[in-house]
């Protein structure tokens, strides 16, 4: 795992996520393919472990449901970085911006991706959101 091989899937996550959050597609499970299984979720006031596939699913279909209420169009990301904390795992971090459709801001925040290598490819094995 390089620093271009945790871009590449950042980057396709990020689409996936916003064409979930935007209503251009409905196979929240598709969110499994970026998520691992078990992972560590932890933002502002709580943090908790998903063990199950559904579980994962579940969290991330509120989200795309909250953000399609908020007329949600398109992340921006600022800060980006990368780092490699070995071979097989980095973190991926960056502020993000999440814009309604006229271009007024949902919310503002930063979130460091723990990103694994393993048998099926990269996946987040923790996301914290500050």
């Amino acid at each position: 795992m390089d620093t271009r091989d945790v871009t590449t899937w950042f980057d396709a996550y990020l689409d996936l996520f916003v064409a979930l959050g935007r209503g251009d597609r409905d196979d929240v499970e598709a969110i499994l393919d970026f998520y691992g299984v078990p992972m560590l979720l932890s933002a502002p006031g709580a943090s908790g472990w998903l063990h199950e596939p559904d579980q994962v699913i579940g969290v991330v279909r509120g989200q795309v449901q909250g953000l399609r209420h908020v007329g949600f169009d398109r992340t921006v990301v600022e800060d980006a970085a990368t780092v490699l904390l070995n071979d097989s795992c980095a973190r991926h971090e960056g502020r993000f911006l999440r814009l309604a459709g006229d271009a007024s801001v949902i919310a503002d925040f930063r979130a460091s991706y723990l990103v694994a290598d393993g048998p099926a490819g990269p996946r987040c094995a923790a996301l914290v959101v500050g």
